[in-house]
Protein backbone atom coordinates (compact mmCIF):
# COMPACT_ATOMS: atom_id res chain seq x y z
CA UNK A 1 0.00 0.00 0.00
CA UNK A 2 1.67 2.99 -0.96
CA UNK A 3 1.98 5.86 2.16
CA UNK A 4 3.27 9.30 2.37
CA UNK A 5 6.46 8.78 4.86
CA UNK A 6 10.29 11.19 5.28
CA UNK A 7 12.77 10.61 7.26
CA UNK A 8 13.54 12.88 9.62
CA UNK A 9 17.41 13.46 10.79
CA UNK A 10 17.81 13.69 14.72
CA UNK A 11 20.57 14.27 16.29
CA UNK A 12 24.10 12.17 15.30
CA UNK A 13 22.31 10.96 11.98
CA UNK A 14 19.64 8.74 14.21
CA UNK A 15 16.73 8.18 11.61
CA UNK A 16 12.98 8.34 12.67
CA UNK A 17 10.42 6.88 10.59
CA UNK A 18 7.74 9.20 10.87
CA UNK A 19 4.25 8.13 10.10
CA UNK A 20 0.72 8.94 10.69
CA UNK A 21 -2.01 6.20 11.89
CA UNK A 22 -5.82 6.86 11.06
CA UNK A 23 -7.69 9.04 12.55
CA UNK A 24 -11.51 8.52 14.25
CA UNK A 25 -14.81 10.88 13.56
CA UNK A 26 -16.35 10.14 16.89
CA UNK A 27 -18.58 12.52 16.79
CA UNK A 28 -21.81 12.03 16.91
CA UNK A 29 -25.63 13.77 17.66
CA UNK A 30 -29.05 12.78 18.69
CA UNK A 31 -32.45 12.86 17.30
CA UNK A 32 -34.69 10.67 15.35
CA UNK A 33 -33.42 7.27 15.39
CA UNK A 34 -30.84 8.24 18.25
CA UNK A 35 -27.05 9.00 18.36
CA UNK A 36 -24.19 6.98 16.29
CA UNK A 37 -21.18 6.37 16.27
CA UNK A 38 -18.46 5.42 13.86
CA UNK A 39 -14.79 5.79 12.65
CA UNK A 40 -13.42 6.13 9.60
CA UNK A 41 -9.87 6.11 8.75
CA UNK A 42 -8.40 8.76 6.79
CA UNK A 43 -4.82 8.04 4.34
CA UNK A 44 -1.50 8.88 5.81
CA UNK A 45 -0.34 12.02 6.25
CA UNK A 46 3.78 12.55 6.14
CA UNK A 47 5.84 14.53 9.00
CA UNK A 48 7.88 17.43 8.23
CA UNK A 49 11.57 18.47 10.19
CA UNK A 50 9.70 22.30 9.46
CA UNK A 51 11.80 25.03 10.62
CA UNK A 52 15.22 24.65 13.09
CA UNK A 53 15.81 27.00 16.00
CA UNK A 54 18.67 27.65 17.58
CA UNK A 55 19.86 30.15 20.74
CA UNK A 56 22.85 31.71 21.29
CA UNK A 57 24.23 35.04 23.47
CA UNK A 58 25.23 37.67 21.70
CA UNK A 59 28.02 40.50 23.66
CA UNK A 60 25.85 42.22 25.28
CA UNK A 61 24.36 39.17 26.89
CA UNK A 62 20.88 39.06 25.21
CA UNK A 63 19.54 35.98 24.06
CA UNK A 64 19.08 35.56 20.04
CA UNK A 65 17.26 33.23 18.03
CA UNK A 66 18.26 32.30 14.64
CA UNK A 67 15.27 30.48 12.55
CA UNK A 68 16.47 28.38 9.11
CA UNK A 69 14.73 26.48 6.52
CA UNK A 70 10.66 26.97 6.98
CA UNK A 71 9.31 30.79 7.65
CA UNK A 72 8.87 32.07 11.48
CA UNK A 73 5.73 30.15 12.87
CA UNK A 74 3.65 30.57 15.91
CA UNK A 75 3.37 27.41 17.68
CA UNK A 76 -0.01 28.03 19.55
CA UNK A 77 -1.54 28.75 16.15
CA UNK A 78 -4.27 26.30 14.85
CA UNK A 79 -3.37 24.99 11.60
CA UNK A 80 -7.16 24.37 10.08
CA UNK A 81 -7.56 27.45 8.22
CA UNK A 82 -6.54 28.30 4.42
CA UNK A 83 -4.35 30.54 5.42
CA UNK A 84 -2.16 28.75 7.79
CA UNK A 85 -2.57 25.45 6.16
CA UNK A 86 -0.52 27.15 3.28
CA UNK A 87 2.15 29.04 4.98
CA UNK A 88 4.67 26.49 5.33
CA UNK A 89 4.68 26.44 8.72
CA UNK A 90 4.23 23.48 11.59
CA UNK A 91 1.27 25.84 13.10
CA UNK A 92 0.29 23.20 15.42
CA UNK A 93 3.63 22.11 16.50
CA UNK A 94 2.54 18.20 16.09
CA UNK A 95 5.51 17.43 13.19
CA UNK A 96 3.26 17.77 9.86
CA UNK A 97 3.36 20.92 7.88
CA UNK A 98 0.36 21.98 6.04
CA UNK A 99 -2.02 20.08 3.74
CA UNK A 100 0.27 16.72 5.44
CA UNK A 101 -1.82 17.97 8.52
CA UNK A 102 -5.22 16.25 9.26
CA UNK A 103 -6.30 19.00 10.37
CA UNK A 104 -6.44 20.63 6.93
CA UNK A 105 -7.98 18.38 4.57
CA UNK A 106 -11.37 19.96 3.79
CA UNK A 107 -9.82 23.58 3.58
CA UNK A 108 -9.87 25.47 0.55
CA UNK A 109 -5.63 24.95 0.21
CA UNK A 110 -6.50 21.48 0.72
CA UNK A 111 -9.31 19.96 -0.40
CA UNK A 112 -10.08 16.22 -0.02
CA UNK A 113 -9.77 13.89 -2.30
CA UNK A 114 -12.76 11.34 -1.01
CA UNK A 115 -15.53 10.98 -3.56
CA UNK A 116 -16.54 9.26 -6.00
CA UNK A 117 -16.25 12.44 -8.47
CA UNK A 118 -12.71 13.41 -6.94
CA UNK A 119 -11.52 9.72 -7.19
CA UNK A 120 -11.91 9.72 -10.83
CA UNK A 121 -11.02 12.78 -12.72
CA UNK A 122 -7.42 12.48 -12.95
CA UNK A 123 -6.43 15.05 -10.76
CA UNK A 124 -4.38 14.58 -7.41
CA UNK A 125 -6.80 16.73 -5.57
CA UNK A 126 -5.02 17.02 -1.97
CA UNK A 127 -1.81 17.22 -3.26
CA UNK A 128 -0.51 13.96 -1.72
CA UNK A 129 1.52 12.19 -4.68
CA UNK A 130 -1.66 10.23 -5.13
CA UNK A 131 -4.04 10.36 -8.07
CA UNK A 132 -7.28 8.87 -7.94
CA UNK A 133 -7.40 5.42 -6.96
CA UNK A 134 -4.12 5.56 -5.69
CA UNK A 135 -5.17 7.49 -3.21
CA UNK A 136 -5.96 6.07 0.11
CA UNK A 137 -8.91 7.80 0.40
CA UNK A 138 -10.45 6.30 -3.20
CA UNK A 139 -9.91 2.69 -2.43
CA UNK A 140 -12.85 1.93 -0.83
CA UNK A 141 -15.25 3.85 -3.32
CA UNK A 142 -17.49 2.63 -5.77
CA UNK A 143 -15.62 4.74 -8.78
CA UNK A 144 -12.46 2.53 -7.61
CA UNK A 145 -13.76 -0.90 -6.99
CA UNK A 146 -16.38 -1.38 -9.94
CA UNK A 147 -16.50 -1.29 -13.80
CA UNK A 148 -19.31 1.60 -13.54
CA UNK A 149 -18.40 3.87 -16.30
CA UNK A 150 -19.12 3.37 -20.13
CA UNK A 151 -15.83 4.27 -21.40
CA UNK A 152 -14.23 1.19 -18.41
CA UNK A 153 -17.13 -0.93 -20.13
CA UNK A 154 -15.52 -0.31 -23.54
CA UNK A 155 -11.99 -0.45 -22.90
CA UNK A 156 -11.17 -3.25 -23.23
CA UNK A 157 -10.02 -3.74 -19.64
CA UNK A 158 -10.00 -5.24 -16.59
CA UNK A 159 -10.40 -1.96 -14.81
CA UNK A 160 -11.54 -3.47 -11.62
CA UNK A 161 -9.45 -6.70 -11.63
CA UNK A 162 -12.38 -9.17 -10.52
CA UNK A 163 -11.30 -10.94 -13.89
CA UNK A 164 -14.07 -10.08 -16.04
CA UNK A 165 -14.07 -7.54 -18.82
CA UNK A 166 -16.12 -4.53 -20.28
CA UNK A 167 -19.46 -6.28 -20.73
CA UNK A 168 -18.85 -9.92 -19.22
CA UNK A 169 -18.53 -8.19 -15.79
CA UNK A 170 -21.76 -7.69 -14.21
CA UNK A 171 -21.06 -4.24 -13.17
CA UNK A 172 -21.28 -3.20 -17.07
CA UNK A 173 -24.51 -4.93 -16.98
CA UNK A 174 -26.65 -1.86 -15.07
CA UNK A 175 -28.84 0.68 -16.03
CA UNK A 176 -27.00 3.91 -17.45
CA UNK A 177 -24.25 1.45 -19.33
CA UNK A 178 -25.31 1.71 -22.41
CA UNK A 179 -22.36 0.41 -24.24
CA UNK A 180 -23.17 -3.17 -23.25
CA UNK A 181 -26.61 -5.11 -23.99
CA UNK A 182 -26.80 -7.59 -21.42
CA UNK A 183 -22.81 -9.31 -21.36
CA UNK A 184 -22.50 -8.15 -25.02
CA UNK A 185 -21.25 -4.71 -26.46
CA UNK A 186 -23.92 -2.56 -27.96
CA UNK A 187 -24.13 -3.00 -31.58
CA UNK A 188 -24.17 -0.41 -32.56
CA UNK A 189 -21.44 0.83 -30.48
CA UNK A 190 -22.56 4.42 -29.32
CA UNK A 191 -19.88 7.07 -29.53
CA UNK A 192 -18.11 8.69 -26.38
CA UNK A 193 -19.47 11.79 -27.15
CA UNK A 194 -23.34 10.19 -26.78
CA UNK A 195 -22.28 8.59 -23.42
CA UNK A 196 -23.60 11.17 -21.30
CA UNK A 197 -26.83 11.42 -23.38
CA UNK A 198 -28.17 7.97 -23.80
CA UNK A 199 -27.08 7.11 -19.92
CA UNK A 200 -29.28 10.20 -19.04
CA UNK A 201 -32.10 9.15 -21.03
CA UNK A 202 -32.26 5.35 -20.17
CA UNK A 203 -32.11 6.66 -16.15
CA UNK A 204 -34.91 8.95 -16.44
CA UNK A 205 -37.28 7.08 -18.61
CA UNK A 206 -39.56 5.24 -15.87
CA UNK A 207 -37.84 2.08 -16.81
CA UNK A 208 -36.25 -0.83 -14.53
CA UNK A 209 -33.96 -1.11 -17.72
CA UNK A 210 -31.54 -3.87 -16.38
CA UNK A 211 -34.30 -5.51 -13.54
CA UNK A 212 -33.22 -5.23 -10.31
CA UNK A 213 -35.94 -3.59 -8.98
CA UNK A 214 -34.69 -0.56 -8.56
CA UNK A 215 -35.65 2.18 -11.66
CA UNK A 216 -33.57 5.14 -12.91
CA UNK A 217 -32.31 7.63 -9.97
CA UNK A 218 -33.40 4.69 -7.56
CA UNK A 219 -30.88 2.74 -8.75
CA UNK A 220 -27.47 2.61 -6.95
CA UNK A 221 -25.80 2.32 -10.71
CA UNK A 222 -27.59 5.45 -12.07
CA UNK A 223 -26.20 7.14 -9.07
CA UNK A 224 -22.91 6.26 -9.20
CA UNK A 225 -22.01 6.19 -13.43
CA UNK A 226 -19.93 9.13 -14.05
CA UNK A 227 -22.18 9.71 -17.04
CA UNK A 228 -25.61 10.26 -15.56
CA UNK A 229 -25.59 13.73 -15.03
CA UNK A 230 -29.43 13.80 -14.14
CA UNK A 231 -29.44 12.51 -10.94
CA UNK A 232 -26.52 14.03 -8.99
CA UNK A 233 -28.08 17.00 -6.69
CA UNK A 234 -31.80 16.12 -7.18
CA UNK A 235 -33.99 17.19 -4.27
CA UNK A 236 -36.01 14.62 -2.27
CA UNK A 237 -39.56 13.87 -2.18
CA UNK A 238 -40.08 14.42 1.33
CA UNK A 239 -42.41 16.76 1.99
CA UNK A 240 -45.75 18.05 1.34
CA UNK A 241 -44.94 20.50 -1.39
CA UNK A 242 -42.44 18.12 -3.37
CA UNK A 243 -45.09 15.22 -2.78
CA UNK A 244 -48.17 16.93 -3.98
CA UNK A 245 -46.81 18.78 -6.76
CA UNK A 246 -47.55 15.98 -9.80
CA UNK A 247 -43.80 15.68 -10.46
CA UNK A 248 -40.91 13.09 -10.10
CA UNK A 249 -38.05 15.06 -8.16
CA UNK A 250 -36.15 12.83 -6.96
CA UNK A 251 -36.22 10.83 -10.39
CA UNK A 252 -37.24 7.07 -8.76
CA UNK A 253 -39.83 6.20 -10.98
CA UNK A 254 -42.39 6.83 -8.64
CA UNK A 255 -44.33 10.21 -8.33
CA UNK A 256 -45.52 11.89 -5.35
CA UNK A 257 -47.82 9.82 -3.06
CA UNK A 258 -46.46 6.65 -4.82
CA UNK A 259 -43.06 7.67 -3.52
CA UNK A 260 -41.87 5.91 0.37
CA UNK A 261 -40.44 9.38 0.90
CA UNK A 262 -44.31 10.99 0.47
CA UNK A 263 -45.18 8.28 3.16
CA UNK A 264 -43.94 9.08 6.13
CA UNK A 265 -45.20 10.89 9.52
CA UNK A 266 -45.86 14.59 8.65
CA UNK A 267 -46.72 14.18 5.10
CA UNK A 268 -50.59 14.90 5.33
CA UNK A 269 -51.18 15.50 1.49
CA UNK A 270 -50.89 11.37 1.57
CA UNK A 271 -52.67 8.89 3.09
CA UNK A 272 -50.11 5.63 2.34
CA UNK A 273 -49.95 5.82 -1.71
CA UNK A 274 -53.25 8.01 -1.84
CA UNK A 275 -53.50 11.53 -2.45
CA UNK A 276 -55.56 13.20 0.53
CA UNK A 277 -56.17 16.28 -1.18
CA UNK A 278 -55.09 18.29 2.03
CA UNK A 279 -54.93 22.52 0.62
CA UNK A 280 -51.80 24.17 1.35
CA UNK A 281 -53.47 26.76 3.88
CA UNK A 282 -54.07 23.64 6.40
CA UNK A 283 -50.80 21.69 5.68
CA UNK A 284 -48.82 23.44 8.94
CA UNK A 285 -52.20 22.63 11.35
CA UNK A 286 -52.72 18.98 9.90
CA UNK A 287 -48.74 18.22 9.99
CA UNK A 288 -48.61 19.50 13.84
CA UNK A 289 -51.45 17.50 14.74
CA UNK A 290 -49.75 14.73 13.14
CA UNK A 291 -46.69 14.96 14.98
CA UNK A 292 -48.21 15.59 18.14
CA UNK A 293 -50.57 12.84 18.49
CA UNK A 294 -49.05 9.83 20.36
CA UNK A 295 -48.94 7.92 17.25
CA UNK A 296 -46.47 6.20 15.23
CA UNK A 297 -48.42 6.69 12.04
CA UNK A 298 -45.37 5.20 9.63
CA UNK A 299 -44.79 2.29 11.46
CA UNK A 300 -41.36 2.75 11.75
CA UNK A 301 -41.33 2.56 15.63
CA UNK A 302 -40.45 6.18 15.76
CA UNK A 303 -43.59 8.76 17.00
CA UNK A 304 -43.85 12.19 17.02
CA UNK A 305 -40.96 14.02 16.84
CA UNK A 306 -38.58 11.62 17.74
CA UNK A 307 -39.60 10.77 14.08
CA UNK A 308 -37.06 12.48 11.60
CA UNK A 309 -40.28 12.62 8.91
CA UNK A 310 -41.86 15.41 12.10
CA UNK A 311 -38.61 16.65 12.98
CA UNK A 312 -37.15 17.68 9.43
CA UNK A 313 -40.34 18.67 8.06
CA UNK A 314 -40.78 22.49 7.10
CA UNK A 315 -44.49 22.59 8.00
CA UNK A 316 -43.99 21.43 11.81
CA UNK A 317 -42.63 23.98 14.15
CA UNK A 318 -43.70 22.27 17.49
CA UNK A 319 -40.68 19.61 17.57
CA UNK A 320 -37.88 20.96 19.64
CA UNK A 321 -33.94 21.54 18.32
CA UNK A 322 -35.32 21.64 15.22
CA UNK A 323 -34.88 25.13 13.71
CA UNK A 324 -33.05 27.95 13.53
CA UNK A 325 -34.23 29.62 16.19
CA UNK A 326 -33.41 26.63 19.00
CA UNK A 327 -30.54 25.13 16.49
CA UNK A 328 -28.56 28.48 17.79
CA UNK A 329 -29.48 29.16 21.42
CA UNK A 330 -27.11 27.26 23.64
CA UNK A 331 -29.58 24.76 24.75
CA UNK A 332 -30.73 21.35 24.72
CA UNK A 333 -34.10 21.52 23.85
CA UNK A 334 -34.96 18.24 23.47
CA UNK A 335 -32.74 16.89 26.32
CA UNK A 336 -30.78 14.33 24.42
CA UNK A 337 -27.44 15.33 25.42
CA UNK A 338 -26.97 17.44 22.14
CA UNK A 339 -26.86 21.02 22.15
CA UNK A 340 -27.83 22.98 18.56
CA UNK A 341 -25.97 21.66 15.40
CA UNK A 342 -24.28 18.58 17.48
CA UNK A 343 -27.82 17.33 17.55
CA UNK A 344 -28.71 15.44 14.61
CA UNK A 345 -32.00 17.28 14.56
CA UNK A 346 -30.69 20.29 13.56
CA UNK A 347 -27.16 18.84 11.69
CA UNK A 348 -28.73 16.65 9.58
CA UNK A 349 -31.79 19.03 8.76
CA UNK A 350 -31.36 20.70 5.68
CA UNK A 351 -34.20 23.11 6.78
CA UNK A 352 -32.32 24.39 9.49
CA UNK A 353 -29.92 27.66 7.55
CA UNK A 354 -27.96 28.09 11.28
CA UNK A 355 -25.91 25.15 10.99
CA UNK A 356 -23.42 23.95 8.24
CA UNK A 357 -24.56 20.38 6.51
CA UNK A 358 -22.28 17.59 4.82
CA UNK A 359 -25.33 15.99 3.46
CA UNK A 360 -26.28 16.75 -0.28
CA UNK A 361 -24.07 15.39 -3.60
CA UNK A 362 -22.55 19.18 -3.60
CA UNK A 363 -21.95 18.93 -0.16
CA UNK A 364 -20.13 15.62 -0.58
CA UNK A 365 -17.88 16.11 -3.37
CA UNK A 366 -17.08 19.84 -3.24
CA UNK A 367 -13.90 18.50 -1.01
CA UNK A 368 -14.36 20.86 1.84
CA UNK A 369 -15.35 19.80 5.41
CA UNK A 370 -18.74 21.99 5.11
CA UNK A 371 -19.66 21.16 8.65
CA UNK A 372 -16.59 22.02 10.76
CA UNK A 373 -16.23 19.06 12.29
CA UNK A 374 -13.07 17.84 10.59
CA UNK A 375 -13.92 15.54 7.76
CA UNK A 376 -14.59 16.14 4.42
CA UNK A 377 -16.85 14.58 1.79
CA UNK A 378 -17.13 10.53 2.51
CA UNK A 379 -14.66 10.81 5.21
CA UNK A 380 -17.78 12.27 6.93
CA UNK A 381 -20.39 9.99 8.46
CA UNK A 382 -23.05 12.78 6.89
CA UNK A 383 -22.25 11.34 3.44
CA UNK A 384 -20.75 8.63 4.43
CA UNK A 385 -22.65 6.87 7.17
CA UNK A 386 -22.08 2.98 9.01
CA UNK A 387 -25.63 2.12 8.48
CA UNK A 388 -28.18 3.72 6.41
CA UNK A 389 -28.54 5.66 2.67
CA UNK A 390 -25.10 7.26 1.66
CA UNK A 391 -24.74 9.64 -0.08
CA UNK A 392 -24.72 9.24 -4.36
CA UNK A 393 -21.19 10.68 -3.93
CA UNK A 394 -19.75 7.87 -1.66
CA UNK A 395 -21.07 4.84 -3.68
Amino acid sequence: MKTRASWMILGMGVALWGCRGGTDDTSNGGGGSGASTSSTSKSSGTMSTGSMSTSATNSTGANITTTTGAAMCDPLAKENTAAACSDGCDNDGNGFIDCDDFSCAGTPSCPAEASDPACSDGMDNDGNGFTDCDDNSCKMLGVCTKEISNAKCSDGMDNDGDGMTDCADPDCQTEGIVVCTGNMPANPLPPPGMFTTLANTECTNGLDDDTNTFTDCNDNSCKLNPDVTACKNLPSENTNATCSNGMDDDKDGLIDCLDPGCQKEGIVVCNGPVPTGAPMAQWKTLAEAACSDGMDQDNNTFIDCADFGCAINPDVSICPEANDAQCSDGMDNNNNGFIDCKDFSCSKNPFVTTCMHELSFAECSDGMDNDGNGFADCNDKGCNPPTGVKSAACL
